[in-house]
């Protein structure tokens, strides 16, 4: 049995280097080394949007476009597309794995022709994306095929489909995401998970708080991003950015307006739009009743938070009038 040496701090600092005698070499690493690896900026596989190597979603409602956004996203991967609905693309290897749960082989079929529509296909393009319909042992197929090759990204669609446990369970949540956590570490591809807002947040004003299940879901995300349908116009999308670790968040203040077509593709207005005007915050219901009762901004924010919602002062006298 290895045993190891005791070490006698009761001396106080001695002003020496820690050293492991390469025992915990990766466990344990100096900040001397991970500064020597000299990154001056987040590395992006989608430019502003989503980070490579990391976790991240895009959540909305049903009938959104959700899954034709992720597939449209695979192609332009696969084809070797210099942007993405108009942010640029920095694939390394153009392959990518789509898991679809809701959608077979016909369904994928009929969306890659209505996608293409008169254009010749490229089979070796097209062959770079690959689809898997089945989730018995998802886990250890995709550590598999990333292991045989590089993958720029993997889609899951849906989440829900492939995790069996409590989504209100943090920790029964977090649990299961690791996995894929440690897939994207490991192999420095990005995955992103498609995911449902709750029902009751339909109108409201984007927020990661509206995702449907345990908060331990947004909090394994780097980036999440919000798909929801305009007001007035059924052919327009607003895609929020309500999570990204390595964004101002005034950046994340507005939307990116998007156009759906006859083509199910999606195409950037150039526009955007405040995420004030696209719906209310979901307290503001009860801090209009407030109001109603005479309370100040400053009374208001401190009764809304008591009772649980994430409040902003800014927002609340924006709205308040």
């Amino acid at each position: 049995m290895k045993t190891y040496k005791k070490v006698d701090n009761s001396q106080g600092d001695k002003s020496t280097n820690l050293n492991f005698n390469g025992e915990l070499p990766k466990v344990c690493i100096g900040a001397d080394k991970i500064k020597n690896l000299d990154f001056t900026s987040i590395d992006y596989l989608v430019d502003e949007l989503i980070p490579r190597g990391t976790l991240c979603a895009l959540v909305g409602e049903s009938d959104t476009g959700k899954s034709s956004l992720l597939r449209q996203l695979g192609l332009s991967i696969s084809y070797g597309d210099e942007d993405f609905i108009g942010f640029r693309l920095n694939w390394k290897c153009r392959n990518v794995i789509y898991v679809s749960t809701e959608d077979g082989e016909m369904g994928t079929s009929v969306w890659l022709n209505t996608y293409l529509g008169e254009d010749p296909p490229d089979d070796e393009k097209l062959s770079r994306l690959n689809f898997i319909y089945s989730i018995d042992g998802i886990i250890k197929n995709l550590r598999e095929c990333v292991n045989r090759r590089c993958i720029d990204l993997i889609v899951i669609d849906s989440y829900a489909d492939i995790f069996s446990g409590s989504m209100n369970n943090s920790n029964e949540v977090r649990t299961f995401l690791q996995q894929f956590a440690s897939i994207a570490s490991e192999f420095n591809v990005t995955i992103i998970f498609l995911h449902h807002t709750k029902k009751s947040s339909a109108g409201q004003r984007p927020n990661k708080n509206n995702i449907l299940g345990s908060q331990g879901f947004e909090a394994k995300m780097r980036s999440v991003l919000m798909l929801t349908k305009d007001k007035e116009d059924d052919s327009l999308r607003h895609l929020c950015v309500v999570k990204n670790n390595y964004m101002s968040e005034r950046n994340k203040g507005e939307s990116y307006i998007l156009r759906f077509n006859s083509q199910l593709s999606f195409e950037n207005t150039g526009k955007r739009l405040s995420l004030d005007e696209i719906g209310e915050e979901e307290y503001m219901g009860r801090a209009k009743e407030l109001k109603s009762e005479g309370k100040s901004l400053r009374d208001m924010e401190t009764i809304l938070r008591n009772e649980g919602y994430e409040v902003s002062r800014s927002t609340l006298s924006r709205n308040i009038k």
